[in-house]
């Protein structure tokens, strides 16, 4: 039996309260609702929940960004063309620099030495890295050094695996001196220090614990 009808419905209504008013014994009168497949059911349920641009939140919908706005989209679509059609693309120039966010490799600038040696001696096994023979040879001692304090900070886990989830606590007593330092001494509490995966993830975190309304 298929569901009722918006129609059905009124009749049985206009009988229920014509048999009321009037007094009128209505010889076994039963409206009959056959219950929806769960199929059915399910399937509405489903589209209801289904995201979509109607459902979804209008807030992030109809949010500008404009660090990978309009201007960024069509230098995206200018590069590939550029890239797809080499002097024949129509445009006075072979090369676009993009200058919306703040990476100043995209522009040139050489990538810093001693930190990627660091972090280089850091991820190799300790036997190809710090404790290799030849490691003196192709690293500055200093770059040795910081290392073994690294390898040591991680408690032999690897820069792969979890930490803390304020940061690991040796990195975050360096920068809690650091501060201590920069600031003339004022004492700094390293269990005070979130290191986070970059500014973004600051950024959401603090708005997380500011916005108080459940609704945003």
């Amino acid at each position: 039996m298929s569901p009722p009808t918006n129609s059905s419905r009124q009749l049985c209504r206009r009988a229920l309260v014509l048999g009321a008013m009037t007094a009128i014994s209505f010889p076994s009168f039963l409206c009959i609702h056959a219950k929806p497949p769960a199929a059915t059911v399910a399937a509405r349920s489903a589209a209801r929940k289904r995201l979509t641009e109607a459902t979804m939140s209008q807030n992030l919908r109809t949010m500008e960004y404009a660090v990978r706005g309009a201007v960024v989209i069509a230098a995206d679509k200018i590069s590939e063309e550029i890239s797809a059609n080499p002097g024949e693309h129509g445009h006075p120039f072979e090369k676009i620099v993009y200058t919306n966010i703040g990476n100043p490799h995209s522009v040139g600038q050489k990538p810093l030495t001693w930190p990627r040696q660091v972090m280089a001696l850091v991820d190799l096994p300790a036997e190809s890295g710090v404790d290799h023979p030849s490691a003196r040879k192709l690293f500055p001692q200093d770059a040795i050094r910081r290392a073994r304090e690294i390898k040591k900070a991680l408690g032999g886990h690897g820069t792969g695996a979890y930490s803390h989830s304020k940061g690991v606590a040796a990195f975050r007593k360096d920068v809690a001196k650091f501060i201590e330092e920069r600031d003339g001494g004022v004492p700094s509490d390293p269990e005070m220090i979130f290191l986070t995966n970059g500014a973004s993830a600051a950024i959401g975190y603090l708005l997380t614990a500011l916005i108080s309304n459940s609704n945003v």
